[in-house]
């Protein structure tokens, strides 16, 4: 039988200092038939050029030179011109994870008809590589779960990526399931949109994927549009849904995407400015005004979709919040943030990701 053509998009965007090495680990892959395709979103590096040298000395490498657009843009330039049975996205600063990345999502993406394939992945940079972050997820039936995406979208973020994934091409096509053009988060609104349509996920456990610590990353920085930028991925999901006639309303993934964002600034307040609280209290009364954030948060506050999570810490820890943000107790909530963060919960949570199952 003839191997599936797999093309691996990868944007680049000032990333000449990575880019060697995040080819690198395409080139080394044991799969026989990869199609690369680099899009060159208008980088003001040397990046144009070295993309043309690879495409010049490697007969399965196409570039795609396009003006600055973004990286959901690019994505789906790279996917227009690719012809791929499966799609992997590559990020230009990022590495796949060993020589049979490729191999495995392939060979599980063929043993259960998927249309999206996770796996692991580990966080490195010039001084770390972590251990593996692995999905704690499972197939079947539980897909279709609330649990399922609290956990996949919200508690390990694994469905929330493009990368460390593989998706079937006519599973995108068939629904038009483009990129999103979001200056962040850009690509959870894609993953909601796919987990939309029900696609049939598969997991494996190895690692596929090498994502690097950048602190010079848009995810690194502060974002002055957050709440905007936030609000829209909900509000347009909402619409998206409603136009394509979806009958389940996936309220669950909206109210907790929102419920999220109220952490998200109060963390990048105490992170990035020295007002600290107030400011963080002044940015929740402006959160909480918009009618969307504040119809999530009076549902959550209710125990509306949370009741279907199975873990009993995130259930109280939810509802709790959404309640003193509801009542617009944002000082008790902003501080039980900056409690949080100060006793390093969040990072023993994150750290928890990198554990065995």
């Amino acid at each position: 039988m003839e191997a599936a053509v797999v093309s691996v998009i990868i944007p680049v965007y000032k990333t000449e200092a990575y880019l060697k090495e995040c080819m690198d680990s395409v080139l080394k892959q044991d799969y026989p038939a990869l199609e690369i395709v680099l899009v060159d979103d208008g980088s003001p590096d040397r990046c144009p050029q070295l993309c043309d040298q690879y495409a010049d000395e490697y007969e399965n490498i196409q570039v795609v030179h396009q003006e600055n657009r973004g990286l959901g843009l690019s994505r789906n330039s790279g996917m227009e011109a690719s012809h791929g049975k499966y799609i992997v996205f590559l990020d230009s600063d990022d590495c796949l994870d060993g020589e049979k990345a490729v191999s495995l999502m392939v060979k599980r993406a063929e043993e259960k008809h998927a249309d999206i394939v996770t796996g692991g992945f580990r966080r490195f940079n010039e001084h770390m590589l972590s251990e593996v972050n692995v999905h704690h997820l499972h197939d079947g039936e539980y897909t279709r779960t609330v649990d399922f995406r609290f956990k996949g979208f919200y508690m390990y973020g694994h469905l929330a990526y493009n990368w460390g994934k593989m998706y079937r091409r006519e599973f995108l096509e068939k629904h038009d399931l483009k990129c999103r053009a979001y200056p962040f988060t850009q690509d959870k609104a894609h993953n909601m949109a796919c987990c939309a349509y029900k696609p049939i996920y598969a997991f494996i456990d190895e690692s596929v994927y090498l994502y690097r610590v950048n602190e010079e990353s848009v995810t690194f920085r502060y974002k002055e549009n957050f709440m905007p930028v936030w609000i829209s991925i909900a509000s347009d999901f909402h619409a998206f849904l409603k136009e394509r006639g979806i009958k389940n309303s996936y309220g669950d993934l909206m109210a907790f995407h929102i419920f999220f964002g109220s952490f998200f600034l109060v963390k990048q307040e105490l992170q990035f400015k020295k007002h600290g609280i107030w400011e963080s209290v002044k940015m929740l009364s402006k959160y909480g005004k918009d009618p969307f954030v504040k119809k999530a948060m009076t549902a959550l506050a209710k125990g509306h979709y949370v009741r279907k999570i199975n873990v009993l810490s995130w259930r109280v820890v939810i509802q709790a919040a959404s309640l003193l943000f509801s009542l617009h107790l944002y000082l008790p909530f902003a501080a039980g943030i900056a409690l949080l963060r100060k006793l390093q919960v969040d990072e023993r949570i994150t750290k928890a990701r990198y554990r065995k199952k």
